[in-house]
């Protein structure tokens, strides 16, 4: 669903690699696709005003995901944990 413009949150760079980093990873897409002029015109199009900082590389995304996915095995290593010890104190 289309956001109208009055509701377009603030331009944050980690949207971005979010934003970027889900579309490589659900539409199961090859990270090759972030260097490829063509997509990156298409992020530029959606901010003219980005600069070449802003549009995130192939290394960019490849280490968001790798943090992100790291954040989520701790999260559940936690949560597992937590768990354990709840259960223990039941039993």
């Amino acid at each position: 669903m289309f956001q109208k413009k009055a509701d377009l949150p603030n331009f944050s760079r980690n949207d971005v690699l979010h934003t970027v980093a889900e579309f490589v990873i659900c539409d199961d897409q090859l990270l090759a696709v972030v260097k490829k002029a063509t997509f990156r015109n298409c992020l530029v199009a959606m901010r003219p005003s980005a600069t070449k900082a802003d549009i995130p590389s192939t290394h960019d995304i490849t280490v968001f995901i790798h943090n992100s996915f790291l954040d989520f095995f701790k999260q559940i290593k936690s949560e597992i944990q937590v768990s354990h010890v709840y259960f223990h104190k039941l039993h």
